[in-house]
Formats: C-alpha cells, sequence, structure tokens
C-alpha cells in the first residue's frame, strides 16, 4: 500500500513538473522569437517547442528514475524498472527522429526562398533532408555491422572445481552469494555481445553529443560568467545627442565599409571559386553584421535615457556571480567523482539527497539547476566558437530577435546534447542517481561498446579531461584579454561608455 502511495505522488509530480516544463518551454519560445515570425512559420515553432521540451524532459527524468526506482530496489519483483527503462528508449528515440529527420526538414523548409514555388521548396527540402538522413543511416549501419559489440569483462568463479567442472550454483535454486565465492580463485574473462539497433543509436547520439558537448561546453562554462559580467562592467550610460550624431556616424563609415570589402570578397570568388573560402567569408561577415547590430540598438539605447533600466546590470552582475559558483562546483564535482573516484565524497549528491528527502521537488529543482546549466553553456560556447573560428554558421539566441532558423539550430544541438548530459550527470551524480534504470543502460552496455569504450573509460576519462583542458584554455585567454589588451583611446561604443563611467 506504502509502494502504490509513492508511485501515486511520483505520478503527480511528474504532471506539474512537465506541465510546468511546457508552459515555460512555450514562454521562451514566444520572448525570443523574432517580430517577423510572430505570425508566422507556426510548424518550425510547434518542432522548436517540442525539440525543448524534450529535452528538458529527458534532463529531468533522470532524478524522477532515480526516486522511482530506489523505492522499491528492496523488492526483487518490482517491476518499476523495466517500464523505465521502455520510457527512457522511447524518449532516446524521440530525440534521434527530431534530430536527424523533424528538425532538418524544418530547417531547409525555412531556408528556402518565399519567391520559389511551393513544388520547389517541397523539393529542396526533401533533397536537403534526404541526404541528411542518408549519410546519418549509412554512419550508423556501418558502424553498427562491423564493430557493433559489446565487450563485457568478467569474473569467472569455480567454487566447486572438480574434474575441470563449473559450477555456478549451489544445490538449492538461487546464485551463489559474493561471500561464497569471494575467496576462491578465478580468472578475468571478456563475454562479447551483440547489442541491439536501439542502443546503439542511443550510443551514437551520447557520442556526437559528449564531442559537442566537450567543445562548445568547455568554452562556455568559463564565457557565460564573464560576459554576464562584463555585460555589468559594459552597462549602457546616458549620452547627448552630439555623442549620439558622432557615434552612429562612425557606425555608419564601419557599415560602408563592411559592404565595400563584401563586395570586393565577392568580386574575388567569382574569379577563383572556393566553396570553403566563401562559407567562411559569409559566417565572418554575419559575425560582423551582427556586431553593428548589436552597437547600434546600445548606442540608441544610451542616446534614449528612458529606456535604460537600473535593474538589469546588477541582475547580469548577480547572474554571472552565480554562474562562476555554479561552473566552479561543476569542476569540484567532477574531480571528486571521475578522477579521484569518490574518494573525497559525493559532494553535490549529498546536497541532493538531502533536499530530496525533505521534499522530493527540492531535489529535483537543485539537480536541474546544475544540469541545465550545462546545456546553457553548450548553447554560449556554440555561439563563441561560430564568433571566433567562422567554422560553422552563428546562430545567437536573443530577446524578441532570434529567427526561426537559428531556434531550430540551437535546439539541435541541445537535443544531442541532452543525451550526453545525462549521461554526465549520471557519472557525476552517482550516489544520487544510484540503482537508476539509465544509469544501468550506460553502464552495463554503452560503456563496454566497441570503439566507445575506450572514451568512456573511468581509468582515462578522456571527454572529462578534455572538458578540462578546453575550459581553462579558454580561461587563460579570457584573462590574457583583460589583462594584456589594454586601449589608450575609445574604439568602440564600450570603450566610450567605460570612459563616460570614469568620469563620474
Amino acid at each position: 500500500r506504502r509502494k502504490m502511495v509513492d508511485i501515486v505522488i511520483h505520478v503527480i509530480v511528474a504532471v506539474v513538473v512537465g506541465f510546468l516544463t511546457l508552459v515555460g518551454c512555450g514562454v521562451f519560445l514566444i520572448q525570443m522569437q523574432h517580430p517577423d515570425d510572430r505570425n508566422a512559420a507556426w510548424l518550425p515553432k510547434l518542432i522548436v517547442l517540442l525539440g525543448l521540451f524534450l529535452a528538458c524532459g529527458v534532463t529531468l527524468l533522470l532524478p524522477f528514475d532515480a526516486s522511482m526506482s530506489q523505492s522499491c530496489e528492496d523488492d526483487i519483483n518490482c517491476t518499476v524498472g523495466a517500464g523505465l527503462a521502455t520510457t527512457w528508449f522511447i524518449t532516446f528515440m524521440s530525440i534521434a527522429v527530431c534530430v536527424f529527420v523533424v528538425i532538418p526538414l524544418a530547417y531547409f523548409w525555412y531556408e528556402t526562398d518565399d519567391e520559389e514555388s511551393f513544388g520547389s521548396r517541397v523539393c529542396t527540402t526533401i533533397c536537403w533532408s534526404s541526404v541528411n538522413f542518408c549519410v546519418f543511416v549509412a554512419f550508423l549501419c556501418g558502424l553498427y555491422f562491423s564493430i557493433g559489440y559489446v565487450e563485457l569483462p568478467l569474473e569467472v568463479m569455480q567454487p566447486y572445481a572438480a574434474a575441470n567442472e563449473t559450477i555456478w550454483h549451489l544445490p538449492s535454486d538461487r546464485p551463489p552469494a559474493w561471500e561464497d565465492v569471494a575467496e576462491e580463485e578465478g580468472y578475468s574473462a571478456i563475454q562479447t555481445i551483440r547489442t541491439s539497433i536501439m542502443i546503439y543509436i542511443l550510443a551514437l547520439l551520447s557520442f556526437t553529443g559528449w564531442v559537442l558537448m566537450t567543445l562548445f561546453g568547455g568554452i562556455g562554462m568559463v564565457a557565460l560568467p564573464m560576459d554576464l559580467i562584463s555585460a555589468y562592467c559594459n552597462r549602457p550610460v546616458p549620452i547627448d545627442v552630439k555623442q549620439w550624431a558622432g557615434w552612429k556616424l562612425k557606425l555608419k563609415t564601419e557599415c560602408t565599409k563592411l559592404l565595400e570589402s563584401g563586395r570586393t570578397k565577392q568580386r574575388e570568388l567569382k574569379e577563383k571559386p572556393s566553396k570553403w573560402k566563401e562559407r567562411t567569408f559569409v559566417n565572418e561577415f554575419r559575425k560582423k553584421v551582427l556586431d553593428l547590430e548589436e552597437e547600434m540598438e546600445m548606442l540608441d539605447l544610451c542616446y534614449q535615457k528612458h529606456n535604460i533600466n537600473p535593474l538589469i546590470p546588477y541582475l547580469q552582475l548577480f547572474g554571472g556571480v552565480v554562474a562562476w559558483v555554479i561552473t566552479i562546483s561543476w569542476w569540484f564535482q567532477l574531480i571528486f567523482e571521475v578522477f579521484l573516484q569518490g574518494l573525497a565524497g559525493p559532494y553535490l549528491s549529498d546536497v541532493f539527497t538531502k533536499l530530496s528527502d525533505a521534499f522530493p521537488l527540492f531535489g529535483i529543482v537543485a539537480y536541474g539547476v546544475f544540469a541545465f546549466y550545462i546545456l546553457i553553456c553548450v548553447i554560449k560556447g556554440s555561439i563563441k566558437f561560430a564568433g571566433r573560428f567562422f567554422l560553422i554558421s552563428i546562430h545567437p539566441l536573443k530577446l524578441n530577435g532570434t529567427m526561426m532558423n537559428s531556434f531550430l539550430f540551437n535546439v539541435g544541438i541541445i537535443l544531442i546534447c541532452s543525451v550526453s548530459c545525462t549521461q554526465l550527470c549520471t557519472t557525476a551524480f552517482r550516489h544520487f542517481v544510484h540503482s537508476s534504470a539509465i544509469s544501468q543502460i550506460f553502464v552495463s552496455q554503452i560503456q563496454y561498446l566497441k570503439f566507445f569504450s575506450s572514451f568512456y573509460s573511468m581509468d582515462v576519462p578522456v571527454f572529462y579531461s578534455l572538458l578540462f583542458v578546453i575550459s581553462f584554455v579558454q580561461l587563460f585567454f579570457s584573462l590574457i584579454s583583460l589583462c594584456c589588451c589594454t586601449k589608450t583611446q575609445a574604439t568602440s561604443l564600450k570603450d566610450m561608455m567605460r570612459e563616460e563611467r570614469n568620469k563620474v
């Protein structure tokens, strides 16, 4: 009866959290969308909403899984684990369909020219989406049929070795207890098992997510708090008409130079065509346009004094400090749980557990803050990476200024990284999520898959090490730019505002 009450409470909490998550995703979409898309692009909006809800759902499903599994871990007849495992597989397969089928269709449809005929737009969308899907299927099948095996390490015991016979069971019907065979001689062995195609799709999603999360997340864990504090330092200050006119003229000159450089490069590419150079230049050109738009918005805000909200800079400063606290807490948690193998204590896992004991929703919220922070850092890191190396197109998320193609691009990244984020949290908070169904999937199968096992091994934690390296490289260059790149005169609007604040 008590177990039934626990299940009912868990279901109620899941429904409430799911409803609040869906409402939050809808509000986020409405507040971030560009005015040009306000009454248009309904299908991409629905897909974005679905993608955001799936990403949030798979992240919050972990503490729900852990709590449900732990509530009946002493009952051998409990079937909750099987139901949760099925839920995980359905969620992950939904993510795979969204990432490799639905989002590419919506993205390519949105990118087609509105002036083209309906049939032409459909053909272009299906063509590019099919190429994307076929590449994924070919890659998946090639890996699955060649190295789609789990190499499970075993310790073989021979407690009753008579005439080279291995007896695995006691005279009774139950398997032997560990204390009955711990002192017996044994040997190590590797059992090779063909894994299922669903497990391999999950492994491929997780691996792709780890690559993106290691690169973008490592950059974002430093860039996010630094940029929030920088936004406070570069907060807008009121200016007079003369200053506004002078800086507007300067921005106009910069726009003219940018247009001229674009025309010059266009002529060069016509004479010597190069897809790589063209793509790189387009990405760089777009970054400069976005920078000029940001400076223009800031200039207008400084001139229109009544639009300056004095609380926003202090909220950004507070957010930057909190972001630094979460980043440093993540670093310590990974050091304790991954590199020291839990020798220094569970740290954050104890905090989450105590909060859950007080009230289940408290533990979920605390865990969600740290899990969603990683996904936010991934988006921040992707924007920073695109704006620095120009290898991918930049898709910033701006309040009341985000186009649907940028939404779809970022939601695709979030969905892929939500799988690896779940695996990261399963490892980093192992004491909090012990006995969960997903931890069994990650630990018993994906961690021992051929090829992938080299990256997931806890003996040499490759991804975790790269995450730290990229984070500290980003921190090093950020500190170098702050300390060494001083300017003697104002060369941008931010420099001018800094000088104005120093005068005051």
